[in-house]
This record gives structure tokens, C-alpha cells and sequence, in this order.
């Protein structure tokens, strides 16, 4: 899945997708810090336009892109932002692209799915609605699926209003998201002991 570290279905405005956070300058020429929070960093690549959530420099072109070695940053300029004070107004700002343009840039293998996909997929287990995947949230290395829960379950078996279901081969049977259904084992079991 395409994703950060914060909840991802809380990044999506507008058919704009997280890919980054802004840092401090670097230097005297206008280049950044960019906190790469996508798993497709060589999407990032000079020439493409992309989006800010700053309101003068709503959209931006990359000038320059450099992943940095042992950084946890990668170091980045964009087309006309030569300076170290026009470049501080976008410290703190998110960096942003399209969900078209996610799918153009980035090659997924099989049995691999962009985060955007799963959301609002129905989480089905032994034929029975178990709920919808409202948001996802990365938690070490894995992915957990934020779950509202069928209020049918919710109201005749006194079963919580939302549940984690991690997103892993022990759980995960199938993902079809032509259908937005995401088949599943063992995740009733999380869901009442939750």
C-alpha cells in the first residue's frame, strides 16, 4: 500500500495524496528537506508538478531531488525558489500529489494496493459483513485497518463501534477492489476481543 505514517485517509483532500513534509532549508539556493512519507520515493523525480499546502505556493515544479544516504530526509528545490528566504515559507508545508498521477508514477506488484483503494472497502468473513475500512494507519512496519463495525454487530451482539485489523497474510484471504471487499479470516475473533 501507498502510505505515511499518520492516518492516511485524513491525507487525502481534493484528490491530493501526502507524499512529503517540507523541512528547513539547506543552504543558500532555496533547497529543502523533504520528509519523504511515501513508499514509492522514486516517484518524487525533477520536472513533475506537485501540490503545497501553502496558499501562495500552492503548486510547485521540482527543480532537483536527491535522496540522501543515511538521512532521514532527501534534499529538494523547486523551479523558481532560488533563495533561502522565499524557500522558508514553505517549511512545515505538506507536499502533495494527485491520485491519477500516484497511479501513473507508481508500479505496484501483485497483491499490492493503493491505500486509497482500501478505504471504504467492506470487510467480509464467512459471507458476513464484519464493516467498512475507514482509515489506515501504519504502526511499525505494518498497516492496520481502522474498521467501523456493521452496526448490525454493534447493536445485536454488543460488539465495539470500530476495531484495528492488521493487514497481513494471517487475516488477509483477499482484496477485490473492483467488488470493495476485502475477504478476511480470524479478524471476527480481533473484533470481538476488542
Amino acid at each position: 500500500m501507498d502510505k505515511t505514517t499518520e492516518s492516511l485517509s485524513k491525507q487525502s483532500t481534493n484528490n491530493l495524496i501526502q507524499i512529503g513534509k517540507i523541512g528547513r532549508t539547506i543552504g543558500f539556493d532555496g533547497s529543502l528537506r523533504l520528509f519523504v512519507q511515501t513508499d514509492f520515493p522514486t516517484s518524487i523525480a525533477k520536472d513533475k508538478l506537485y501540490y503545497t499546502s501553502h496558499r501562495i505556493y500552492s503548486s510547485v515544479i521540482v527543480q532537483s531531488y536527491t535522496p540522501l544516504p543515511n538521512k532521514d530526509y532527501a534534499k529538494i528545490q523547486f523551479r523558481d525558489i532560488t533563495t533561502q528566504e522565499i524557500a522558508k515559507a514553505l517549511t512545515n508545508h505538506i507536499l502533495y500529489t494527485t491520485i491519477e498521477q500516484s497511479r501513473q508514477d507508481c508500479i505496484l506488484k501483485d497483491d499490492e494496493f493503493f491505500w486509497f483503494d482500501i478505504i471504504g472497502c467492506d470487510i467480509i468473513e464467512s459471507q458476513i459483513s464484519l464493516g467498512k475500512v475507514q482509515e489506515i494507519e501504519r504502526i511499525g512496519n505494518t498497516d492496520y485497518m481502522l474498521i467501523s463495525t456493521n452496526p448490525h454487530l454493534v447493536t445485536t451482539h454488543k460488539l465495539p463501534k470500530t476495531f484495528l485489523l492488521p493487514y497481513i497474510d494471517r487475516f488477509i484471504i483477499q482484496t477485490d477492489i473492483a467488488q470493495k471487499c476485502i475477504y478476511t479470516q480470524n479478524a471476527r475473533e480481533i473484533l470481538e476481543n476488542s
